[in-house]
């Protein structure tokens, strides 16, 4: 294996494994993968100067109203659209290598001269826009270069089996993108450099420094846009759209229950409240505890208190049939949305309480507290517990918003 194929392969591989972090956490292989992930993830958020990484710059499980992150979020749709697209350039590609018809100018490689590194950036911006950690925007930025050098050596090797041909197809078709847009600004703006390869790590230093610069501006956007309300020192934030006022109503109600309202009163540092569906889908990502599941639920698919409760034995099997059975009853199956549940968690900093207008800022500690039912309707408190200090992947970073 040459260096450059060995680079792609590592490289490729840790974007991969990263960006796959959403299906595999649902997963039996969960375990394992977070024995050898995880460690990284929390060694990263030990240090400020790292912690950061660890984040997410768009909204994973908060719900927004909002035409900019509706627009953002519809571009996941590239992931399978670039892989399609992939799988359709490598058709005249093979084809043409097991023909032995020389270089290859059929189809998409009339217009350029890689479409499928074209095609895989696209499909992974899909997939980092799926799960947006700024980790994950690191490596996709990495790989993007990664991609370019592997095309040289490619180019290489291509003059050299048919130099005449290859030197006029390369003249007359762009590498990338119609009009070679990246070709000339790099020439322009770091092409007189040398050594050459301090041109390429500055325009890579650049090309990641505007990358996490437009994360941060469109995470600091998405904060700006989060349907909140705030009562006295308590902030209350609501995976889906709804008024503040609707908001307000139900946290008077858990103030004025007993046993809820007393340990709010003994613990100041508790000073955010998720709100959401009884039984959320991504609960998970805020509490130890389970989703409230109906009885309905729990009829159909028995399987999910096993899950939710780490006692699952049922393998693969029995793990993908849920997800079956819940496609085949689709829009038959009750849910608990009339039970509000309240995840009340302390968000903390170095130094201590964060504020209000801090909530969300990179970096922070976020530990959960109490736990709170309320029939959406009567406003009648159903369950209050103290919670286990972590998730369902103990102290792993998750989305917070």
């Amino acid at each position: 294996m040459t260096r450059e194929r060995l680079l792609l392969f590592t490289t490729g591989l840790a974007y991969l494994l990263i960006g796959v972090e959403i299906v595999v956490m649902i997963s039996p292989f969960a375990l394992y993968f977070y024995s050898v992930y995880g460690p990284i993830l929390d060694f990263l958020s030990l240090s400020p100067l790292t912690a950061w990484t660890t984040e997410f710059f768009l909204p994973h499980m908060v719900f927004l109203d909002d035409p900019l992150v509706l627009a953002v979020s519809y571009l996941q749709l590239l992931l399978p659209l670039g892989l399609l697209l992939f799988l359709t350039a490598a058709v005249p590609l093979y084809y043409g290598r097991f023909t032995g018809r020389g270089v290859v100018t059929a189809s998409f490689y009339r217009k350029i001269r890689h479409p499928q590194y074209l095609f895989l950036a696209i499909s992974g911006l899909g997939l980092l826009l799926y799960w947006p950690r700024f980790i994950i925007l690191v490596l996709y930025v990495t790989m993007l270069f990664v991609y370019y050098f592997l095309a040289r050596n490619e180019e290489w090797r291509m003059r050299r089996e048919a130099p005449a041909e290859y030197e006029k197809y390369m003249a007359a078709t762009p590498m990338f993108l119609p009009g070679n847009p990246g070709g000339r600004f790099y020439a322009r703006f770091f092409g007189w450099l040398r050594p050459k390869w301090l041109g390429f790590v500055l325009f890579y230093g650049l090309s990641l420094s505007v990358a996490v610069g437009l994360a941060l501006t469109l995470r600091a956007y998405t904060v700006s846009r989060l349907p909140v309300a705030r009562t006295g020192e308590m902030t209350l934030v609501s995976v889906f759209p709804r008024p503040a006022a609707e908001l307000e109503t139900l946290f008077g109600s858990i103030r004025a229950d007993e046993k809820a309202g007393r340990f709010l009163a003994e613990n100041p540092s508790v000073n955010l409240a998720y709100v959401m569906p009884g039984d959320f889908f991504l609960t998970a990502l805020v509490t130890e505890e389970n989703r409230r599941f109906s009885d309905d639920i729990i009829e159909r698919f028995p399987e999910v208190l096993e899950w939710h409760q780490h006692k699952f034995r049922g393998g693969l099997g029995k793990f993908f049939r849920i997800f079956y059975n819940f496609v085949r009853t689709l829009g038959t199956v009750e849910t608990d949305y009339e039970v509000e549940r309240f995840i009340f968690v302390t968000v903390a900093d170095g130094k201590g309480i964060a504020g209000p207008e801090n909530l969300f800022a990179l970096g922070l500690d976020r530990t959960p507290a109490l736990l709170v039912d309320i029939d959406g309707d009567s406003r009648r408190v159903l369950a209050v517990l103290e919670t286990e200090p972590s998730h369902k992947w103990g102290g792993m970073p998750m989305p917070t918003f």
